[in-house]
């Protein structure tokens, strides 16, 4: 599958109005336990609401924006059809009542308008005012195709998100996954709110656990198509399918090494599963664990000197660790009769994984140091295959709530639970890509000034 590659720019528009924020002042510290959400308010597309044109495309505009927020967790967002918006233009200056809108409870606005040329060549302008400070904390441009305009619209939140947290927003990023809809096993993608799905792998057969290169360039998977259950690269656009890893056996779960220079996968070239890593080139494989029980589903930490993993070999099922070279083995979990599918945080200090307790599964984190286990879901049929957002703000899994299995994702404490897949089928072993995979899809916007 070829795909064009698709640019589109990003420019500064000089707008009106003092800045209210240093750049180094954060409104959300996403670091804190508890964390309060911030009122934003993104009025609707009518008057002079945050797209001024009241037509179908304004609309869209301000569905994307307000999901977008919402699925982030951060915010509280005020959409209601019904305000009448404080901002009026007036030949090219903007003037806003910060007091009528602090009266509905927002401490945030965002407005927006856009212009379209020939048809297809819009340019989004965005303002970001603090209610509170009554000045504009955000102004700027961002363009592009029309049918680029999801994937503007993410950026725009994005900005929003650092401009208000100083961390970098998830809505540019990808969630590759397993699904059966087609009769077949394949890999899909979908953007981090459920949409733009994309087909990636085509082997009329059965692909297994996906994993991105920490650059977002390749995805490895695991596919039956020639018989044995061999790991594969491709692009992350599905093109260049390459075998890397071809024993007779299991060459699966594959987890890349934080530097992109390895690969932890389960083989069963000796019989039972076990942990190996190999170079990204197909070289130099190691063998890591060597027991007579089975092993499987390696995870790398941030730092890449240790790896958890699954291993039966106490009886049951259980999440264990190691360093990089297989040394220093130590159980970590101790709980349910079932627990797979480790996966380290960004940050090295929770390990996520799915834990059976009377006969389903849900999800669970705990510290890498063994402490302080915790049930993220629950009575809400069965949970697995977790996986971190690039930010360790977000886990991404699978669940059986609605009947048959689709992806789900939370914020990391097991708040905001949403669904993201409905297209019928199972749909599992969800993989969400880094924030610096954006280049690999073809986003070369440019920044250029800005405040």
């Amino acid at each position: 599958m070829v795909k064009a590659i698709i640019l589109f720019f990003m420019f500064i528009i000089s707008f009106s109005g003092r800045l209210a924020l240093a750049a180094s002042e954060v409104y959300i510290d996403v670091t804190k336990p508890y964390l309060k959400k911030i009122v934003i308010a993104v009025p609707y597309p009518y008057r002079d609401g945050s797209f001024r044109k009241d037509d179908n495309l304004s609309r869209e505009m301000a569905l994307i924006l307000v999901n977008d927020l919402r699925i982030s967790g951060l915010f509280e967002v005020i959409d209601n059809p019904l305000l009448v918006s404080a901002i009026a233009e007036s030949e090219g200056s903007v003037k806003v009542d910060f007091n009528q809108w602090r009266g509905l409870g927002a401490q945030v606005v965002v407005k927006c308008d856009y212009s379209l040329v020939e048809g297809k060549k819009l340019t989004i302008r965005c303002r970001l005012y603090d209610l509170l400070q009554e000045g504009q904390v955000l102004g700027k441009g961002y363009g592009g195709d029309q049918n680029l305009l999801r994937r503007i619209i993410h950026r725009i939140s994005d900005e929003i998100i650092l401009k208000l947290t100083g961390e970098k927003g998830m809505a540019q990023t990808k969630i590759s996954f397993i699904s059966d809809v087609s009769g077949q096993k394949e890999v899909y993608s979908i953007d981090f709110d459920g949409h733009n799905l994309e087909r990636l792998t085509r082997n009329r057969s059965i692909a297994l656990s996906p994993a991105w290169s920490p650059d977002g360039k390749i995805i490895a998977y695991t596919s039956y198509h020639e018989g044995n259950p061999d790991l594969y690269f491709m692009s992350s656009d599905g093109s260049h399918q390459v075998a890397v890893s071809t024993f007779p056996g299991l060459n699966a779960t594959p987890d890349w090494s934080p530097d992109g220079s390895r690969i932890a996968l389960t083989l069963s070239r000796d019989g039972n599963a076990e942990i190996y890593a190999f170079k990204v080139d197909g070289t130099d494989f190691r063998r890591l664990t060597r027991h007579q029980s089975s092993d499987w589903s390696p995870s790398w930490s941030p730092d890449g000197e240790k790896i958890a993993f699954g291993s039966d070999r106490t009886g049951t099922p259980e999440i264990y660790i190691m360093n990089k070279d297989g040394t220093d083995v130590r159980r970590l979990t101790h709980q349910g009769n079932y627990n797979d599918s480790p996966a380290w945080s960004p940050k090295g200090d929770l390990i996520a994984f799915a834990s059976r307790q009377k006969g389903l599964f849900d999800i669970w984190v705990i510290g890498s140091d063994g402490n302080n286990p915790q049930r993220l879901t629950s009575n809400s049929g069965s949970n697995e295959n977790p996986c971190w957002s690039a930010d360790g703000q977000y886990i991404v899994f699978s669940s059986t709530r609605g009947g048959s299995r689709d992806i789900y994702i939370m914020n990391s404490d097991g708040s905001n639970q949403r669904r993201l897949t409905f297209l019928g089928g199972n749909n599992y072993c969800p993989s969400w890509s880094p924030r610096e995979s954006q280049e690999a899809f073809g986003n070369n916007a440019q920044e250029r000034g800005g405040n």
